[in-house]
């Protein structure tokens, strides 16, 4: 174990040292603590329109050529950073729905409150079998 430590302490400031390190850094800290990005390839431009300079450019040459995107999974075993996330935005999102806010009126908290759950019907013969 101390040696895996080692390892990655020593990766970590080999990696620090480079000179695209802020860079690196400031696409991690994006991701919020996503255990498990998802990870783009490719290239963009954003030209402005009136001028046709060139604003902002992604390639290759930026973050080893990749752009970290967090995964936004909802279980908490595949990344619980980002499950926690969504959790937050559950609960805002029915509390708003309950009591008001979010551009919701407050009225709303007097309206009666019913959790429906719908379920497709089962067709088929995978359902079918005993």
């Amino acid at each position: 174990m101390t040696m895996t430590l080692t390892t990655n302490a020593a990766a970590l400031v080999a990696r620090a040292t480079e000179a695209d390190f802020a860079a690196w850094r400031r696409n991690i800290v994006r991701l919020g603590g996503c255990t498990n990005p998802i990870h783009l390839v490719g290239a963009a431009t954003v030209y402005d329109t009136t001028t046709g300079v060139a604003l902002l450019s992604y390639g290759s040459d930026v973050y080893g050529g990749r752009l970290l995107v967090a995964c936004g999974n909802r279980r908490a075993t595949v990344c619980p950073a980002c499950s926690a996330l969504y959790r937050a935005d559950t609960y805002h999102l029915v509390r708003a729905g309950l009591v008001g806010g979010k551009n919701v009126t407050e009225a709303v908290s007097g309206y009666p409150r019913v959790f429906v759950t719908l379920t497709a019907p089962s067709f088929g013969p995978v359902h079918t079998r005993r």
